[in-house]
């Protein structure tokens, strides 16, 4: 049919672009936060790429959801504005002839969103979590960035590096200020390297730099040359990985069968489903008088949006503590929106000023008056 085709092609162009926009949101977003953490010596400058994309895989699911709804949103409000609903109006479809390429547009992008909140998003957080862990597990002059400060994990120590090479685990003109107790040494040397010994103990060999010691009061002053001096480098000891439900795969969330599961699993099948809801919602808030204004509705389909997800939070919680089941939980957010939506189209689908049940009430009184086909044609 020429009016589903035209609505599928125009929702699958605003949804392009609405997708395009929202990744470069995204990943413009999630470029700067791991660029500051780089530069703070909390990432490994090696693997920043790898994890920009890892951070941005999290947000595909919400990402998708917002997608159909702006799409049908977009889609449909143009169409009133043109006064194209009109004229598909005059030829006797109503706006419920929305509904199958609504559900025909959501449900590939709802199956997409359910595969990236369910698998894919606890993989990738699973992934920014081990990442960090690896870094936080190298040596104190590992993880020092060349060109800037960086203090030790225990605050004593602040190491800079002009050079840094990790393969051969060497340094070039290094800076270290050592706080022992009272006194305060500072190191500075033409190059290092870093050393093990039979304990696995690491250490840093300075070579030809000098060694500045002054006393808290700054009083006692000693300045030593020296050919070769070791310091020993703390090894970060880092706490286990995590073990939060949202880094976990399905299949082990599913087997603990305990509340804090079912709420995490109730969260990544609902977050999906609201994609198809939202996306039956969009018809009738989508509506637009060509005479007024049409930042009213949006702004109400912005509302029902932010309440929509705070709905399931709300249920998420609710499971969790066990005051309601998990089936209970994962219902009645979308049932309440199902509802609304029901609600919305009748109110659209009506002449102005008259009410549902007289609407209703007149078409019987029409159907009664009306005189059989079969009656007709004998006269």
């Amino acid at each position: 049919m020429l009016f589903r085709t035209s609505f599928k092609k125009d929702f699958a162009a605003t949804a392009g672009a609405t997708f395009v926009a929202l990744l470069s949101i995204i990943i413009t977003i999630v470029l700067v936060r791991t660029l500051g953490q780089a530069a703070g010596g909390q990432v490994d400058n090696a693997e920043v790429l790898p994890l920009i994309l890892l951070g941005g895989l999290q947000y595909l699911a919400p990402a998708l959801v917002i997608t159909v709804f702006v799409a049908v949103m977009a889609s449909v409000s143009r169409a009133f504005r043109d006064n194209e609903m009109t004229a598909w109006f005059a030829t006797g479809l109503s706006l419920t002839a929305l509904i199958r390429p609504v559900i025909a547009f959501s449900m590939p992008l709802m199956v997409l969103a359910m595969i990236c909140s369910v698998w894919l998003t606890p993989w990738s957080k699973a992934q920014l979590i081990a990442a960090k862990e690896r870094f936080a597990q190298r040596s104190e002059v590992s993880q020092v960035s060349a060109g800037q400060f960086r203090e030790s994990s225990n605050g004593q120590r602040v190491f800079f590096v002009e050079n840094h090479d990790e393969s051969a685990q060497t340094v070039n003109n290094v800076f270290v200020l050592d706080v022992q107790g009272s006194k305060r040494v500072l190191l500075v040397a033409r190059s290092g390297m870093v050393q093990t010994d039979s304990k696995n103990q690491k250490y840093l060999i300075l070579e030809k730099g000098r060694r500045f010691e002054i006393d808290e009061k700054g009083e006692a002053f000693s300045n030593i040359n020296f050919e070769s001096h070791g310091l020993a480098v703390q090894i970060s000891l880092t706490a286990a990985p995590s073990l939060e439900l949202k880094h976990q795969q399905i299949q082990t969330v599913w087997a603990q069968k305990t509340p804090q599961a079912w709420g995490e699993v109730l969260w990544r099948v609902s977050l999906p489903l609201s994609a198809l809801t939202l996306g039956l919602l969009a018809i009738p808030l989508a509506f637009v008088n060509p005479r007024g204004g049409r930042s009213l509705n949006q702004l109400f389909a912005l509302l029902i949006y932010l309440t929509y997800s705070n709905v399931i939070s709300i249920s998420q919680s609710l499971v969790v503590n066990q005051t309601i089941s998990f089936v209970v939980g994962l219902i009645l957010p979308h049932a309440l929106v199902l509802c609304l939506f029901a609600w919305f189209m009748i109110r659209r689908g009506r002449p102005a000023g008259l009410s549902f049940w007289v609407q209703l009430r007149h078409l019987r009184q029409a159907n009664n008056r009306s005189i059989p086909v079969s009656q007709a044609n004998n006269h």
